[in-house]
């Protein structure tokens, strides 16, 4: 039964593959099928010509059919001119199915690995698409293995079944020809053939399973440990615990080492073992033959047979082994298929605006509410808050006031529990695609590429003439053109993974100009001045009081002195509205925000 479940699971996580890398699983599996086929036909053709060339070894008769047809058409039965044109026919057959099968084994590896590759792209763009909130609750180790080991498993698992149905096919086309040469010599090598074999694969499935679960849980325990130490670089040098991610790193790889030790023993032992086997069957078969026959006949059916088993006996292997390796693949399949099916459950967002229209007016939260699908307890209740069009807004609030949680939905990246988000009496999530193209945001930690600053301020966008004059313009407005002059390679210099070879305060201003870039009509600083300096903190502010009246501007500050001369303020406690107004009106009105500022030194 468990076999059975484990047989299942991999025809549907193969079928999974195929539908992930958009290839029809019907097409796929017909079109290699009728492939093997034909180059099974071919090896059996291949082996039944050594029957009339047996015949002609053993007697000077010409007993076979196809032996006459040939001498009709050579006008001669002198085996001396029948051996050597009969034993050329044979060679050409064998030269031909083995050239055809260097090419379809081409064919078949080309078609898997890209659909390997194509799998783990749509895999990665499902994940890219995904709701934001489920990107969120993501083990990103998981998301990482699942991308790149699990789809390339999950493909060769593929390469080895097709290889196997393949390769029974060639088996069942020899084993006809064998059939008819000698039906019972025939049935007691498949018996005592299928028997071993099955009788091996038996008694190693679970062994085989327990590899396939032990290859994918070290393959996540490795990512595990890369990410602290790549991602996390500075914090594992400051806390001299690199050491001890690569330890675990390290002991994660000898776990894949000895998997793999195992898959690869367990891969090769039916070799030995049918090598075994074939002696046995050679002595059985020849015990049978002259038994029930003439020396003549027994020697003729053991070349035929002993022809058979060099296409055979090495197909039987790769039977064999590939059905082990599909079996260790099935936990592959099993995550891919869990991580495709939880992908499918989630609305994939759409990058395409469905009206070229852009979003305009005020913005406008009406008794928004908001929780955490597994956390019942609201982290904003009943919020109204109007945010005036081409005016600046602040938003402040001690920690866990909710200030996060209203960016992320006023940016469209959650959606309220209750009550609406509106600009201009439209929902934003009417056509949050078209929302985004509106929008120009500068994060607290702003992602660099490893690229030029040209290219992380553009962020892939292609520049033309206009684009480059533009992209001087907010280079300047961003307070980074001094910067970039002192620079050898000025915006084409590299900034270095994740932007380490910039300060903290020219990465902030490179978000802003990549920010600016896109031509906002709503601009949000979401703790965006909080690695700057006081000066280029009054520089930015300078700038931004340059695009006063121009764009609609949201600033999430801890640092009051960014807020001070925002045209509103608003001051949320316990995720709601606890005082708005001026700077000075909310100081005045609400206590708690007044407190903020006198611990913040503004009194």
């Amino acid at each position: 039964m468990a076999t059975e479940n484990a047989d299942s699971r991999s025809v549907h996580g193969m079928k999974v593959l195929l539908q992930l890398a958009r290839v029809h699983p019907a097409r796929w599996v017909v079109t290699t099928a009728v492939l093997s086929l034909l180059l099974a036909l071919l090896d059996m053709i291949g082996v039944a010509a050594m029957v009339p060339l047996m015949q002609l070894f053993s007697t000077t008769e010409s007993q076979s059919s196809v032996v006459k047809v040939v001498v009709d058409i050579l006008g001669t039965n002198d085996p001396a001119v029948l051996i050597p044109a009969f034993a050329l026919c044979v060679a050409l057959l064998f030269i031909v199915s083995s050239a055809l099968m260097i090419l379809f084994r081409w064919w078949l590896l080309g078609r898997t690995t890209r659909i390997g590759a194509d799998a783990a792209t749509e895999l990665l763009r499902r994940y890219a698409l995904a709701p934001y909130a489920d990107h969120r609750s993501r083990n990103l180790p998981d998301v990482y293995r699942n991308i790149n080991d699990m789809t390339t498993i999950a493909s060769n698992t593929l390469l080895n079944a097709v290889t196997v149905v393949s390769d029974a096919m060639t088996l069942v086309g020899i084993c006809v020809v064998l059939m008819i040469a000698s039906p019972l010599v025939t049935l007691f090598a498949i018996a005592l053939f299928a028997g071993a074999m099955v009788a091996f694969q038996r008694s190693l499935r679970r062994r085989q399973l327990r590899v396939g679960e032990e290859l994918a849980a070290a393959s996540l325990d490795a990512w595990a440990h890369i990410m602290p130490v790549l991602d996390g670089f500075r914090e594992a040098r400051l806390s001299s615990s690199a050491e001890r991610f690569v330890r675990g790193f390290g002991e994660a790889r000898i776990r894949t080492a000895r998997a793999n030790q195992a898959y690869s023993l367990l891969s090769e032992l039916p070799k030995y073992l049918l090598q075994i086997i074939f002696i046995l069957a050679v002595a059985g078969m020849a015990a049978i033959l002259f038994v029930t026959g003439s020396a003549s006949d027994a020697l003729t059916v053991l070349a035929i047979f002993a022809a058979a088993a060099l296409r055979g006996l090495p197909t039987m292997t790769r039977v064999s082994a590939n059905i082990g390796s599909v079996r260790s693949g099935t936990v592959s399949l099993g995550l891919l298929t869990e991580a495709a099916d939880t992908l499918n459950r989630s609305v994939a967002h759409c990058e395409a605006p469905r009206s070229a229209e852009p979003y305009r007016g005020d913005i406008v939260l009406r008794s928004v509410g908001f929780h955490y699908p597994d956390d019942p307890a609201p982290v904003l209740r009943d919020l109204d808050m109007k945010i005036s069009e081409h005016t600046t807004t602040a938003i402040v609030g001690a920690s866990g006031a909710g200030k996060s949680t209203v960016i992320d939905l006023i940016l469209g990246l959650q959606q309220p529990t209750s009550g609406e988000i509106t600009c201009g009496g439209v929902s934003i999530n009417d056509d949050v695609a078209r929302w985004y193209e509106g929008l120009g945001v500068v994060p607290q930690d702003v992602f660099l590429l490893n690229d030029t600053l040209e290219a992380n301020i553009t962020y892939g966008r292609p520049l033309d003439d206009a684009d480059r004059a533009l992209l001087h313009e907010v280079v300047r407005m961003a307070q980074l053109d001094s910067y970039v002059r002192s620079l050898a390679n000025g915006l084409k210099t590299i900034v270095g993974e994740r932007g380490t070879r910039l300060s903290g305060g020219q990465r902030q201003r490179v978000g802003l100009a990549r920010a600016l870039f896109r031509r906002p009509r709503v601009l949000v600083l979401d703790e965006a001045t909080s690695a700057l300096d006081n000066e280029t903190e009054h520089q930015i502010t300078q700038t931004l009081r340059a695009l006063h009246g121009q764009i609609t501007v949201i600033i999430v500050a801890h640092r009051l002195s960014t807020v001070r001369d925002a045209d509103k303020l608003v001051f949320l406690s316990d995720g709601t509205v606890e005082g708005e107004g001026s700077f000075t009106e909310v100081r005045a009105s609400t206590p708690s925000f007044a407190r903020l500022v006198e611990l913040g030194e503004l009194a």
